[in-house]
């Protein structure tokens, strides 16, 4: 059994390389052939360019960022990537002002989440933490039941790990809001910010600044999911470990 789970963590561990690699090696060979591309593509590129005129043409922001909220607010019960709802901020208005929205909105979503989870609780994530192999990563988030505030903001900062499932799981806890606020935003802002900087650059998929960003985005994925496995893969051994070494002495214990 424990051979059986030490090979299905390489296995994943060696998926998680190879697919992060070739998109790598893939979005480098693009950056390398980024001018010939460019002109290769030109017709789509005028033809985003064009809409990006029109949307900047349209007559009131204040509709646009009232659709843009709508689709937070959509966030909060759907499973729309906060990714995308950034890149439309940045797509539609410039880098700063959508940052600012993004800040907000994002804000507005992680309050949200964090008052569900006070009312119904850690939903998912109670459940899926109350595996016996998944008890020491509750224990580690519980943190003596008052919440770890280092694995809040690494779990803002790192892509493969659900906002939403998180910000309950928290407000289940009555982790303090103050706190929860500021290491969500802080933690956030980073992808936030690349994000929304993408929405900027996407009416030239072949530019320098696009395609960097692309590469930034997916190698900051992968190894935090790559990192992520190989810390389960260690912990879960030294669960086993502990476990065997309980069930031992259990085993000759006298009672009296």
């Amino acid at each position: 059994m424990k051979q059986q789970k030490r090979h299905q963590t390489r296995f994943i561990t060696t998926i998680l390389l190879l697919v992060m690699t070739g998109a790598l090696v893939f979005l480098s060979i693009v950056l390398y052939n980024h001018e010939k591309l460019e002109i290769r593509f030109d017709t789509l590129i005028n033809w985003l360019q064009k809409i990006d005129d029109a949307i900047v043409a349209l007559d009131s922001d204040t509709e646009i960022i009232l659709c843009i909220f709508a689709l937070y607010i959509a966030k909060c019960q759907l499973p729309i990537p906060m990714g995308f709802l950034c890149v439309i901020s940045g797509i539609v208005f410039p880098l700063w002002q959508a940052v600012v929205i993004n800040i907000i909105f994002s804000f507005f979503f992680f309050i949200v989440k964090y008052v569900e989870g006070g009312f119904i609780g850690g939903g998912w994530t109670g459940m899926i933490l109350g595996i016996k192999q998944l008890r020491f990563l509750r224990d580690w988030i519980q943190f003596k039941g008052t919440g770890n505030p280092y694995v809040l903001f690494v779990s803002r900062l790192l892509p493969s790990i659900p906002l939403g499932m998180v910000s309950k799981y928290y407000g289940s806890m009555k982790y303090d809001l103050v706190y929860y606020s500021c290491l969500s935003l802080l933690g956030f802002m980073p992808r936030l910010f690349i994000y929304t900087k993408i929405g900027g650059a996407i009416f030239n998929p072949f530019s320098v600044q696009f395609i960097v960003l692309l590469i930034i985005v997916v190698a900051f994925t992968g190894i935090s999911a790559f990192v992520f496995n190989v810390f389960y893969g260690i912990k879960s051994k030294q669960m086993n470990q502990t476990l065997l070494i309980y069930s031992e002495k259990e085993k000759y214990k006298i009672v009296l």
